[in-house]
């Protein structure tokens, strides 16, 4: 757990999830999904969903195969970010994720807990990570080589809006030299 500081110099506390943020998070994954914000998920969720995805991913981070941060300020979860460690020959690398509620955008809480994940992520022996962005989120992909990822591939009909289909961009960043 430690303390961050916005750039408005309001206080946020970054640490792992506990079972008791359910709620929190319901708020959090469904005020994304009501924005409409660029992130896989497109369906509001119930807080029995949410539990059970909780426990998993508490269950993941027990095990080493995820790492996964909260920013919360005053009990409201305002960010998560997360590694999904891949297995067997590709258990070097990660899926990286991250979201931020729409009114602490800009404030410097994703470069934050972001940094942290991946600060994690070196520590636990992740070499690659990687991350697909939506093609049209140009916020993402400057905010993804901002943290030095690079742009690997485009995946054609990635992504799914409705009946409409979209390009994802595979972007990674090696946290280890390529031999």
């Amino acid at each position: 757990m430690r303390k961050f500081v916005a750039k408005d110099g309001s206080e946020f506390i970054i640490r792992e999830p506990k079972i008791g943020d359910a709620k929190a998070c319901l708020e959090y994954i469904n005020e994304l999904v009501e924005e409409g914000a660029p992130i896989n998920i497109n369906k509001k969720a119930t807080l029995r969903a949410e539990r059970e995805w909780l426990r998993r991913q508490i269950d993941e981070i027990k095990r080493g195969r995820n790492i996964m941060l909260v920013a919360e300020k005053n009990g409201e979860i305002v960010s998560i970010c997360e590694l999904r460690r891949r297995t067997y020959r590709m258990s070097h690398v990660a899926n990286f994720g991250i979201g931020v509620k729409r009114k602490y955008r800009r404030m410097g809480i994703a470069e934050a807990i972001s940094r942290e994940v991946l600060r994690k992520a070196k520590k636990a022996g992740i070499k690659i990570v990687r991350s697909c962005v939506f093609e049209d989120n140009e916020p993402s992909k400057a905010f993804h080589r901002k943290l030095g990822f690079v742009q690997e591939a485009v995946l054609r009909d990635e992504i799914k809006e409705g009946e409409k289909y979209k390009n994802g961009i595979l972007m990674s960043l090696y946290l280890k030299k390529r031999q």
